[in-house]
């Protein structure tokens, strides 16, 4: 038995065998989460659930390929290489920066907060990424960058009910939180909720993530066309919810998402190369 199965024995065997590939992704998505400017080796192994020696050797191979850096003290940070493929990135398709315009407008439609979610496939919940907040002084500030369960509100069912079948099927069949007194934790009245949202294209919430809390969402799709990346919504006090106004707001919300899944598409054929034209075929 080599030293590292040795020192590693407390892992689980899953977590053992996986794919160093798999592995340095995650390492590096609790560095980009957890936000902290650097990190010492067991502190990371103790994150991941691994030795300190395995960690090291990821971060190692992470530090050759420019994705980790070393601070003066020893500690490990994000390297250069993997900031310069961030922001090519974000510069190759900016969504948040997509997202703002098309938010404010929806704020200035409404008089309402609105907010940019993006859903994570790997974590299966979704965080709040952009927001124009209502011009009223009585309004929710939603946090940003942190990750929330899709099942309640509908800024997460808005989501899970445009995820493929399977998917879709394991997260309501999955422990569901009670975040308020009204976050639904059935499966079964779950399963019917997300066909009707499915139906009319958008969700609809009350106090279900935030106690008194309204909120409308709206599916965003990605370049495949098909695949729901986050949502467009808007967030009401109760106490200033008119019912009448629902269908206007559902239709401002849903021309809001589909604006920006149609951004997206035009982003998809903007950078895709252009074919060379061959000479003409006319006389």
């Amino acid at each position: 038995m080599s030293t590292d199965e040795t020192t590693a024995g407390s892992e689980p065997v899953a977590d053992r065998q996986r794919h160093p590939l798999a592995r340095g992704i995650e390492l590096l998505t609790l560095m980009v989460d957890t936000g902290e400017d650097s990190y010492g080796v067991r502190e990371l192994g103790s994150l991941m659930g691994v030795s300190a020696s395995t960690a090291h050797r990821l971060l190692g191979d992470l530090e050759k390929l420019g994705m980790v850096g070393r601070t003066p003290d020893g500690a490990y940070r994000l390297g250069l290489e993997f900031l310069r493929l961030a922001w090519a990135t974000t510069a190759r398709l900016p969504l948040e920066e997509a997202a703002a315009d098309i938010l404010g407008k929806l704020t200035e439609r409404t008089g309402e907060t609105s907010f940019f979610g993006v859903y994570n496939e790997q974590r299966r919940q979704m965080m709040f990424t952009h927001t124009v907040e209502s011009p009223h002084p009585l309004r929710y500030v939603l946090p940003k960058h942190t990750w929330m369960p899709l099942h309640a509100g509908a800024s997460g069912l808005a989501i899970l009910a445009f995820l493929p079948e399977q998917a879709r099927r394991e997260i309501i069949n999955s422990p569901l939180p009670a975040l308020t007194a009204r976050t639904n934790v059935d499966p079964g009245r779950l399963a019917e909720r997300l066909e009707e949202i499915h139906r009319d294209g958008y969700a609809i919430s009350h106090g279900e993530r935030i106690e008194g809390a309204i909120a409308v969402a709206a599916p965003v799709f990605g370049l495949s066309g098909n695949l729901v990346v986050g949502d467009v919504g808007i967030t009401i006090p109760e106490g200033r919810f008119d019912r009448g106004t629902e269908s206007n707001l559902a239709r401002l919300v849903r021309d809001s998402a589909a604006a920006l899944t149609a951004r997206i598409a035009s982003s998809r054929v903007a950078t895709r190369p252009q074919p060379t034209e061959g000479p003409s075929t006319e006389s």
